[in-house]
């Protein structure tokens, strides 16, 4: 709940660092999540958006920025005061970095949410990565790619790939996707190593498709 004698202070503390300014009297533009953290505030035809958290937490210099700048204040937040955008929102290129640093770098107990402190789930995330083969998986979706003479492409369809996923988080977590310029040099060495007309007839691919 609310406190209003907080709230006053608070606000009392805002307005000492920037004299001269108010409340923006303006309702356009406030749909960005950041406005969730910030004071909205305005001086003749200015118009800036403060870190709260930097008010609260007494910050000599709170950090502010033009209400045209979100996308600052959103790696601002991100960076300074470790506040992400939920999803569905629209999040800061720093955000979007850290997650794809992170998601690269979990492992099968994150995506399970196993913990391997505990005996059972250990062995089960064990169980997990050394059931997985790399270099079998690629290998037979190489072969049913060839067999069926499918479109290079294929192996980038977001559909296939996340039904992969589903059947093994190992697929993404141990780098097990094959790009469409992969596959078509791994096919391409093979049929150079073997060389005979009978290698490429049985590889039944079309080396110009895509």
């Amino acid at each position: 709940m609310a406190d209003p004698l907080e709230d006053k202070l608070q606000e009392e503390r805002l307005f000492r660092h920037f004299r001269g300014w108010l409340f923006s009297e303006r309702a356009k533009d406030t749909s960005s999540w950041t406005w969730d953290y910030g004071y909205d505030i305005q001086r003749a035809h200015e118009r800036r958006w403060v870190c709260k958290l930097c008010i609260h937490q007494r910050v000599p210099q709170p950090k502010n920025f033009t209400h045209t700048g979100l996308q600052n204040a959103s790696k601002y937040l991100f960076k300074e005061h470790h506040i992400r955008a939920l999803e569905g929102k629209t999040k800061s290129s720093t955000q979007l970095k850290a997650e794809s640093v992170e998601k690269q770098h979990r492992s099968i107990a994150d995506t399970l949410t196993l913990d391997p402190e505990k005996p059972r789930e250990q062995a089960m995330a064990n169980s997990f990565v050394k059931n997985f083969d790399r270099d079998h998986f690629q290998r037979m979706v190489m072969q049913w790619i060839v067999k069926s003479n499918l479109s290079f492409l294929t192996v980038e369809d977001e559909d296939l790939r996340a039904i992969f996923d589903y059947l093994s988080p190992s697929v993404s977590i141990r780098g097990g996707h094959l790009s469409a310029d992969t596959l078509r040099t791994r096919i391409i060495t093979r049929v150079q190593i073997h060389d005979t007309p009978r290698h490429i007839c049985e590889y039944g691919v079309d080396m110009d498709a895509d």
